[in-house]
């Protein structure tokens, strides 16, 4: 796999413009964004998933990213 770096810029409306380089994504089908603090990783939205679910999981993911849960379950690591 190459690695393949691009430079874009950021709208008004905060919208960025995906180079036609990157072909995993087309014209008018859904991408996944997942932010972690200053980083955004974009990929294609998996055909197979159930956006209701993966929203659903995010919600959960709230009560369960806690402290005490990485505690808890830190000898699994």
């Amino acid at each position: 796999m190459t690695l393949d770096i691009r430079t874009v810029r950021i709208s008004s409306k905060r919208q960025i413009t995906i180079p036609k380089a990157f072909t995993a994504f087309k014209q008018g089908e859904k991408a996944l964004v997942v932010s972690k603090g200053d980083e955004l990783l974009i990929k294609p939205f998996p055909e197979d998933v159930n956006e209701a679910a993966l929203l659903s999981e995010l919600a959960l993911g709230e009560c369960w990213n806690s402290k005490e849960d990485e505690e808890a379950f830190a000898y699994l690591q």
